[in-house]
Order: C-alpha cells, then sequence, then structure tokens
C-alpha cells in the first residue's frame, strides 16, 4: 500500500478510466475528479501537491502530471514534475510504463492496456466502427463525444459509472464487463440509435470533394454515435466538418476533423482556425463564430480544405 494518497484528475473518458484503474491497483489515490484540458488552463480546478494529472495540460504545483502529447514540453518546458511520454499511444501507457510495467501491474491484462492504446490513438478500421464490439465498444460507450449523456435515464451518472468501471476493469475479462447490468443498460441504447443516427447524418451532411460536412442545428433529438460514424458513411471523405449550436444565443460551433481511415489531407487544422478565432491540432480542431457570420465562414473554409487537398 502506497505511503501517500493522492487526488487522481483525469478525463471523463476511456483513457481516464484504465489511468484510474492503475492507480487503483497501485493503491495511490483516495479521490478522482473528471476535467477538460481548458478547466485546467483556465484554473477552474486548483491544484495542490496532493494531486496528480493524467492526459490533461501540466499545471505548476501539482504534485505529478503524466501526459502522452509531446506538445506539452514546447507549451511549458521541462519539469522535474512532468512526465511525457511521446510515444506511448495513451496516457494510461505512460503511467504503466512510468510506475514500472508488468512487474509493477501483474494482474492489470495486455488486452486492457492494448484497448485503451488504439481508442485514444483511434487506430479503428470501417468495421471497428460499423460493427463494434468487446473493448471497442465499451470504448464508445464511455466515450462522452457519443452523446449517451444527453439520453440520459440510466441507473446512475456517467461519472459514477465511470468510477465503477476503474474497479471492474482491473481483472475482469471483457466479456464479463459487458455483461454488468449499468454496462448493457448503456450498450442496449448505443445499439438501438445507431440506425437512426446514420439515417441522422446521411440527411444532414453534403458532401465538397473530400470534406464532408454536417450540420445538426435543426435535428431533435441528436441520436447517440460513436463519433467516428460520420468517416465510414463517408469513406471517400478525409476531413468533417461539424456545425451545431453554440452555447450562447446568437453562436455557432465549427468542429473540424482529418479522417481515421483516409489519412491523406494535407490541412493542418488547429493552425488554419486560428485564423478564425479558434484553434487546435494539425488533426483537430474548433472555432466559434456568429451565426450571421456562417456561411462565409464556412465558404472560406471549405475552399481552404479543398484547395489543400
Amino acid at each position: 500500500m502506497a505511503e501517500n494518497k493522492y487526488r487522481l484528475i483525469t478525463r471523463a473518458d476511456f483513457d481516464g478510466v484504465v489511468c484510474g484503474a492503475l492507480f487503483n491497483e497501485l493503491e495511490m489515490i483516495d479521490d478522482i475528479v473528471f476535467a477538460e484540458p481548458n478547466d485546467m488552463q483556465q484554473g477552474r480546478v486548483p491544484v495542490s501537491d496532493k494531486d496528480i494529472s493524467t492526459n490533461l495540460p501540466f499545471v505548476e504545483g501539482i504534485h505529478l502530471c503524466l501526459d502522452h502529447h509531446a506538445s506539452e514540453i514546447e507549451r511549458v518546458g521541462e519539469h522535474d514534475n512532468l512526465v511525457i511520454d511521446g510515444d506511448a499511444p495513451s496516457a494510461a501507457r505512460v503511467v504503466y510504463r512510468h510506475f514500472g510495467g508488468k512487474e509493477k501491474f501483474p494482474k492489470i491484462s495486455d488486452d486492457l492496456l492494448n484497448a485503451v492504446d488504439q481508442a485514444d490513438s483511434a487506430q479503428y478500421t470501417e468495421e471497428d466502427i460499423l460493427a463494434p464490439d468487446n473493448w471497442t465498444l465499451l470504448n464508445f460507450i464511455v466515450d462522452p463525444r457519443t452523446g449517451l449523456d444527453a439520453v440520459g435515464g440510466f441507473n446512475i451518472s456517467h461519472n459514477a459509472f465511470l468510477y465503477d468501471l476503474m474497479t471492474y476493469c482491473r481483472h475482469n475479462p471483457i466479456d464479463e464487463i459487458l455483461g454488468l447490468p449499468d454496462v448493457q443498460e448503456r450498450v442496449n441504447v448505443y445499439l438501438y440509435q445507431k440506425e437512426f443516427a446514420e439515417l441522422q447524418l446521411v440527411r444532414s451532411s453534403h458532401v465538397h470533394g473530400k470534406l464532408v460536412v454536417t450540420d445538426l442545428r435543426d435535428e431533435d433529438p441528436i441520436f447517440a454515435c460513436n463519433r467516428f460514424l460520420i468517416y465510414a458513411l463517408n469513406p471517400e471523405c478525409n476531413v468533417s466538418m461539424h456545425i451545431s449550436k453554440g452555447a450562447e444565443a446568437g453562436f455557432v460551433r465549427i468542429a473540424i476533423g482529418k479522417s481515421i481511415l483516409d489519412k491523406s489531407s494535407k490541412t493542418n487544422i488547429g493552425s488554419m482556425l486560428l485564423e478564425f478565432g479558434g484553434g487546435g491540432h494539425a488533426s483537430a480542431g474548433g472555432c466559434r463564430v456568429k451565426e450571421a457570420d456562417l456561411g462565409d465562414v464556412k465558404a472560406k473554409l471549405i475552399e481552404r480544405i479543398s484547395a489543400d487537398g
């Protein structure tokens, strides 16, 4: 048992679940908080030397920050309490390696680690996207971007569900995990909504060369689906643009990402979106624009992406 206990700050996704499972295995944590990168950068989650973060931006004063995004070193420089493994496909893999690998985690299965690596690096085939099973299916129902939270009506909250999975994922095989009532409940909703989601994406999308533009502002409800479905439905496209209602009235949110199936796009999405008041990284990003400016901004983005190929 570890002498000192820490609070884990991580993201509310499959990588966060496995990070929590690994720290529980080491008996190092006594509390868990879920956060998004912007929460850390804006100081909305105060940290102390009793906190450990994974897959989140480094914040001064934290005990330890573990991440696999090499760009974090460029952003904040090197620190003794910042562990970056740019070769690791997931933050969970960084935790696993940093604390001793198989010697320290003899009961953690390779299947679990390989699954979280695959999930966090989005190494999925068209078949994985259209007919997920096993760990891939679990990842999709855990991913907040799937949209199951908006469906609601589940026996326990999303956060409580993730806390439970941090225990179950430590030693249970995937077939047993998928048989748990709270998992089955979410899987059933996911599978039920899948066909509706496909039809919704088809009627709300238009293809411009190798770019598919989806506008869901007039859709209600928005059906749950994994975030890669748009690429499986449009395999000829290498970039997607997703338009949705902004949190503030009169504004629209634009999210752009590169296909995980056709990786031929040459556009640096984050750099491009800086010109429109947004940002991101080379493969994905977003911006917020006034609704009145959407037509002009969308046309410029389509032109830029199409020109890049």
